[in-house]
């Protein structure tokens, strides 16, 4: 994939084209990280290390279907991708919402993981071409690179805004863990949610995906 896919029109950016709505709701999804080994030593008996390496399903599912998600091209594939990230995320987070269990079963916390893996896979979909607009927003070099670096911190910011919203969200459980879980993974899925709409918005007003119609 590369910049020339979305040379942005005179007198209009990516930015301006709403990207930065999209971006800050997947990358806040991963928020959810921060909560699981908790949820997974509570709910289903789980060891420190291995709460650990459960709840890092989602980076990976994020990590490794954006090597695939990068090389695709095309202005079609790239708004479905756009759309179909959030989607993803959202709804793998419902799902394990709804798997939560008091004294869960090893055979349903090996469900969990496939589950959290393709949350992360739905942020892999779409934010590669994300930070590919951003990048490319200006012809400007200079420019270019402060977009490269709004993009870190962009994310860092939402990861710690989506924490933020996790850590209140917890506390609405009071001493039920099942309740916490559940308030985290329905609310961050909700958020998430929102990004689809943030999406179709950046489809429809980015002005180098509309004039490639495939």
């Amino acid at each position: 994939m590369s910049a020339d896919d979305y040379e942005p029109i005179s007198g209009q950016t990516h930015a301006e084209a709403g990207l930065p709505g999209p971006m800050i709701v997947l990358a806040g999804g991963v928020a959810a990280e921060s909560f699981l080994p908790l949820f997974g030593q509570r709910l289903a008996g789980l060891a420190l290390l291995v709460a650990g390496f459960f709840a890092a399903a989602i980076s990976l599912g994020w990590s490794l279907t954006q090597i695939g998600s990068a090389s695709v091209t095309g202005g079609r594939a790239v708004r479905r991708l756009r759309v179909l990230g959030p989607v993803l995320l959202a709804a793998g987070l419902l799902v394990q919402g709804l798997l939560q269990r008091e004294e869960t079963p090893l055979w349903l916390v090996a469900v969990w993981v496939p589950v959290l893996f393709a949350a992360g896979a739905g942020i892999g979909l779409a934010y590669p071409h994300l930070s590919v607009a951003a990048m490319s927003s200006t012809g400007d070099p200079e420019e270019g690179r402060r977009a490269a670096a709004g993009i870190a911190t962009v994310t860092s910011l939402s990861i710690a805004f989506g924490t933020a919203v996790a850590g209140v969200l917890v506390n609405l459980g009071g001493a039920s863990m099942l309740d916490s879980a559940r308030y985290v993974l329905f609310g961050l899925a909700l958020l998430c949610a929102l990004g689809t709409l943030t999406a179709h918005a950046a489809n429809r007003t980015d002005p180098a995906l509309a004039a490639d119609r495939d």
